[in-house]
């Protein structure tokens, strides 16, 4: 490569130590190309466990800063990763993740073959705990495109190409030039306040890029794998995420004025309850489509709550 170029790493992270401890040793097999320089940014939010001390030791031989982020929430720490940020591109993933050993240097690449785009994304793939019994496994692999989120997984084939109308980038695989971050930043009404489920911080970064005009980049060819622990293999987390997920839906988009009931969107109140017992049914009867029907009760419920909160205007 007959150029130059400092890539960030930035990883935001709260009292996961031994997720992140194996994040860092698989970092250490990235193959680093010529004309490149890389620096880990590790953003400490206020972590109370052993993750100092697992920074201190892979600093050792990874270039890693860690810095400490006093105010809670992925997007105040996201912002202040920004901020310490000294490479022109910053690669953002996960304390829970498995970077493919090229996954510098692909970006690297690519954002040198299109210079005008602003902002990238790859591949994220599921990295399933041994301890996960295989009925579940077998479960959630059938049912991924509704999973998908659940997992922050996404995956849009292993080309290199613009990316189309709606499609954008998930936090644990996307890449931003720096200066496009430092004009639109993360908003802290959204992204996970320690263990909250509301997201959606990069969603609101992607569409002010986009509605910028600034086009974006796909690159099939990187991969990063997300790990899944078997406490988000539950029925009971899928609900909590789809929930912050009808929560986040209120948050990004507001609420449409609509008839109420005790003080929610009627439509949705009802929708939730007439999926949930589509849900009971399907899965007494083991059909397929019981899985759907439950998400989407849990989605409703939480747009219900959260337009109940913020108040839904006045219908009319």
């Amino acid at each position: 490569m007959l150029f130059y170029m400092l890539i960030t790493v930035a990883i935001c992270t709260w009292n996961r130590s031994l997720l992140l401890d194996r994040t860092l040793t698989h970092l250490h097999r990235q193959r680093i190309p010529a004309g490149v320089e890389w620096e880990i940014v590790l953003v400490d939010n206020n972590c109370t466990d052993d993750t100092a001390a697992v920074a201190e030791k892979h600093a050792k031989t990874l270039p890693l800063r860690r810095v400490v982020e006093t105010q809670q929430g992925h997007s105040h720490a996201r912002n202040r990763a920004v901020d310490e940020a000294r490479g022109e591109l910053v690669l953002w993933t996960d304390d829970d993740v498995n970077a493919s050993e090229t996954w510098v240097a692909e970006y690297a690449r690519i954002a040198q073959f299109y210079p005008d785009a602003g902002y990238f994304g790859g591949r994220v793939t599921p990295w399933f705990a041994d301890e996960i019994p295989a009925a579940t496994r077998a479960m959630i692999e059938a049912n991924l495109p509704l999973l998908a989120p659940v997992y922050s997984l996404k995956d849009y084939g292993t080309e290199i190409r613009p990316f189309a109308p709606g499609e954008g980038p998930f936090g644990a695989n996307m890449g931003y030039r720096t200066d496009v971050l430092r004009r639109f930043r993360f908003d802290p009404k959204f992204g996970r306040v320690k263990t909250g489920l509301i997201g959606a911080d990069e969603v609101s970064v992607v569409r002010a890029v986009q509605n910028a005009g600034i086009p974006g980049v796909w690159i099939g060819s990187t991969e990063i794998q997300h790990y899944i622990p078997p406490d988000r293999t539950t029925v009971v987390h899928f609900w909590r995420y789809f929930e912050a997920l009808g929560r986040t839906q209120v948050r990004l988009e507001g609420v449409t004025p609509a008839p109420t009931l005790l003080g929610r969107p009627r439509w949705a109140v009802l929708g939730s309850w007439k999926a949930r017992v589509r849900a009971w049914l399907g899965r007494q009867a083991n059909r397929p489509d019981w899985l759907a029907h439950y998400l989407t009760a849990a989605k409703l419920a939480g747009y219900a709550d959260e337009a109940s909160r913020i108040g839904s205007p006045p219908y009319r």
